[in-house]
């Protein structure tokens, strides 16, 4: 038996001892094609981000310009009042209002229509400047500075008188529409 366990000694011993693998580096060529790989989805990813970010904005844009042009209008029609028309004048409001605002409008409006025919003049508005105050999704509050001039029956016309005011409009899906109106000094 210790002529065998010698024999497998010995044979043991013959073998050349192979060292423990080593782990194997990448080449330089596959770094550099994962390096490459990587940031080219870093950068495509980056550029996904940038052009969501971009149609929001303009999106957000787009509702600001229409929040304005229709508080725009509606400062218009609210202040433009001829007393020959005053019924439609005041209609109109009416239909381009909504909530409290148009309910007190409405409660109003014969005395208001009385007033105006009473009074034989024709008020004319322009709005010169609006901004968008703050926006929600379907609601703003826009700042219109507007002038209007005021002539009457005795063909007098007035000097234009400016006007800054505060209102709100809200998207009732197929209209903006006045909300609310307050008049700044």
């Amino acid at each position: 038996m210790r002529l065998l366990s010698r024999a497998a000694q010995s044979a043991t011993r013959s073998r050349p001892v192979q060292p423990a693998q080593r782990r194997r580096r990448p080449k330089s060529a596959t770094v550099l094609a994962l390096a490459a790989i990587l940031t080219g989805v870093a950068l495509l990813a980056a550029g996904g981000y940038l052009l969501w970010g971009h149609r929001v904005a303009q999106r957000e844009e787009h509702r600001r310009d229409e929040f304005t042009a229709a508080a725009s209008q509606a400062v218009i029609t609210l202040l433009s009042i001829d007393s020959a028309k005053a019924k439609d004048n005041v209609r109109q409001i009416i239909d381009n209002s909504t909530g409290q605002f148009r309910d007190d409008f409405q409660a109003e409006a014969e005395d208001f229509i009385k007033t105006a025919e009473a009074s034989r003049a024709v008020t004319k508005a322009t709005a010169q400047v609006a901004a968008v105050d703050s926006m929600t999704e379907n609601s703003a509050t826009v700042l219109v500075t507007a002038a209007t001039t005021v002539s009457n029956s005795a063909g007098a016309n007035q000097q234009p008188r400016n006007w800054r005011l505060s209102v709100d409009m809200v998207d009732e899906g197929q209209q903006i529409k006045l909300a609310k109106v307050e008049f700044i000094p």
